[in-house]
């Protein structure tokens, strides 16, 4: 099987494509531009305000996707999943850090003018801590930007799944699930028939692990191999039944997002030039989903003045799109390319 790599141009097309309904879901949801789009477009902005955080599914099933790559063929032991639990940490933080500390600045020296639904209500040492260690949703204190919650689950749903597969070659386990593909499907058929029911869960993995192995089966049904792909369909047809029994919207974009995982091998794009914006743009979605919450509140507090000015509310929409793309781009360019190769050497 040809393997995808993590700039496969399909995969980074999908990841920026689902950040741009993030940002649109926020724009929709939070600050003055969302009071004069539920009025001049309320349809539209009712949609994206009610519906546009189901695209944190895609995120989740590509993640799975990719992990599940990293380890085809490899044997995980208790050393690998510290080694690379920490590695992972580090590909998260420079964003991380970067998106957190612009809303946090916006926030602390732009008070005045920032919409009040966008303001932490409380900004203290606790939180802060608890935001950049990952544990402000396991402690119950405020999430100071958007995006933070999703960081947090997704280092947790790759040690676990991590763990899972270590668990897969314990002679104990073996013994019963035949390889680790059975025991993601077995915790994630368990998490989307009861966990995933139950928001209490939804600060720990076990809440999203349905949606993860749907990408790690994702990667795994692109075998030749029958075995490979029934696994998949037969994981696809119960999570199927999940939302047939109770249905959650968010589950059946990322049923949808791993049929195309699945079937991204027979998909090529011809041109180079947009193969290579394609990368970049998925190379750029993760600090774009990290920082245009800073952004959002930055034109909040521009807004009263700028509204007088009789730009058209479409133009000022296309704007700040641009400008959010923009920041994530050179948050990408100057903070976590520099970084991640760094740490490659």
């Amino acid at each position: 099987m040809k393997k995808l790599q993590a700039s496969s141009p399909l995969i980074g097309l999908m990841k920026w494509l689902a950040a741009q309904v993030i940002v649109a879901h926020h724009l929709a949801s939070y600050g003055p531009f969302a009071q004069k789009g539920h009025a001049q477009m309320p349809q539209l902005f009712a949609f994206l305000s009610n519906c546009g955080a189901w695209a944190v599914s895609v995120f989740l099933v590509i993640a799975g996707f990719l992990v599940a790559q990293s380890l085809d063929g490899k044997t995980v032991d208790f050393q690998y999943i510290r080694r690379f639990a920490i590695k992972r940490y580090w590909r998260f933080v420079p964003v991380y850090f970067a998106g957190l500390t612009l809303s946090v600045g916006v926030a602390l020296f732009m008070d005045p003018w920032v919409s009040p639904d966008m303001l932490p209500a409380q900004l203290d040492a606790a939180v802060l801590l608890a935001n950049f260690l990952f544990l402000q949703d396991i402690f119950g204190l405020e999430a100071l930007s958007t995006g933070v919650w999703y960081v947090a689950i997704d280092l947790q749903l790759y040690v676990f799944f991590l763990s899972l597969t270590y668990l897969s070659h314990l002679k104990g386990v073996r013994d019963i699930f035949w390889d680790k593909r059975w025991l993601w499907t077995t915790v994630g058929l368990l998490s989307l028939c009861f966990f995933n029911l139950h928001a209490e869960w939804n600060v720990w993995a076990i809440y999203f692990a349905g949606t993860y192995a749907l990408g790690t089966l994702a990667y795994h049904s692109m075998h030749l191999s029958k075995t490979h792909q029934g696994i998949f369909w037969l994981y696809v047809a119960g999570a199927l039944f999940c939302y047939w029994t109770e249905p959650r919207p968010r589950l059946l974009v990322a049923i949808l997002t791993a049929a195309v995982l699945s079937s991204i091998q027979y998909i090529s794009i011809s041109s180079n030039l947009w193969i290579d914006a394609a990368r970049k743009m998925g190379d750029c979605a993760y600090a774009i989903f990290m920082s245009h919450f800073a952004m959002l509140m930055l034109w909040s507090c521009v807004y009263p003045v700028i509204m007088e000015w009789g730009m058209p509310f479409e133009s000022w929409v296309l704007v700040i799109f641009v400008s959010c793309n923009a920041l994530g781009w050179l948050i990408w360019r100057y903070i976590d390319k520099p970084v991640q190769r760094a740490l490659i050497h």
